[in-house]
Order: structure tokens, then C-alpha cells, then sequence
């Protein structure tokens, strides 16, 4: 059995229907609880479940980011990040701002790599490297990023 916690949402994962039955009677005597059944959606992440199996995606929310960063119609690549590119300090060598919108997307990108993508973790923690002070290379590597979403 597995029991996982957001906040106040429970989800529940167990072999056999019996398990399932006496876990949600023991939490129900103890707590007072509403039983949505099989979840659809949890914390940004679309659950679809079939007799065979069970898939989880961020479709909607990498969606979303991609209209809030004026890339909803982007282009696709084929690679979070372009392997003939090396990826280097700001030349300038001016102080930034952790409080910056590349920290804020680096951020979200972290949350869907840990969620549901991990093919872009090495993408996003090679750039959040250079997050204190990102140079324009650094932002366009982490649009391709986005790119390489919107064509997964």
C-alpha cells in the first residue's frame, strides 16, 4: 500500500480492492472525509487510468506556461537542450537578481522534471547553475526548454 498526502488530499495505492476498502474504513473512523473516487487530477497532475494502466501527465500546466510565456505556438526541438551550445557564465559579469523571471520558469520546469518529465532534469539543473545572474544564452536555452515541451 501506498499513501500519499497533499495538504488535505489522500491518495491511495493498493494491490487488492479488500486493502482499499479496510484503509478508507480506518481513515473514515477517524477523520471526516468525502470520497471523490478515482482521482482525475492532483497538485498539477493529470491522472488517467485504464484497466492496463495508469498515466500521469502536466499537459494543462506546461500549457499554461507556454501561454504566459507567449510560446503557445511555438516550434518544437527534438532535445531540451542543443548539444553543440556550451553553456557558459554571463560574460558580463554583472551581479543578478534571484528574484528574476528565469528563476521563476527554472522553478516551474523543476516542478514538472520532478512530476512527471524527467527528461528534461539535466536540462534544467544545468541552467539553474547560472540562475543568480542568467545571460541571454542562458535564456534562450531555457526557452528551448519550452520548446521541447510543447512538441512532447
Amino acid at each position: 500500500m501506498i499513501v500519499t498526502v497533499w495538504v488535505d488530499d489522500i491518495l491511495i495505492f493498493v494491490t487488492t480492492i479488500d486493502l482499499r476498502d479496510k484503509t478508507i474504513a480506518d481513515i473514515e473512523a477517524e477523520w471526516e472525509v468525502t470520497n471523490i473516487g478515482k482521482p482525475t487530477k492532483i497538485v498539477r497532475i493529470e491522472i488517467t487510468t485504464t484497466p492496463d494502466s495508469i498515466t500521469i501527465s502536466s499537459r494543462q500546466y506546461i500549457e499554461s506556461i507556454l501561454r504566459k510565456e507567449g510560446m503557445d505556438s511555438s516550434n518544437s526541438v527534438s532535445t531540451p537542450l542543443d548539444p553543440n551550445v556550451a553553456l557558459v557564465p554571463n560574460p558580463e559579469g554583472e551581479n543578478g537578481s534571484r528574484s528574476n523571471s528565469f528563476a521563476r520558469l527554472l522553478g516551474e520546469l523543476q516542478y514538472i522534471a520532478n512530476a512527471t518529465c524527467p527528461d528534461i532534469t539535466y536540462a534544467v539543473n544545468r541552467l539553474a547553475s547560472y540562475t543568480a545572474n542568467p545571460s541571454l544564452q542562458h535564456n534562450i536555452a531555457v526557452k528551448r526548454i519550452l520548446r521541447y515541451l510543447a512538441g512532447t
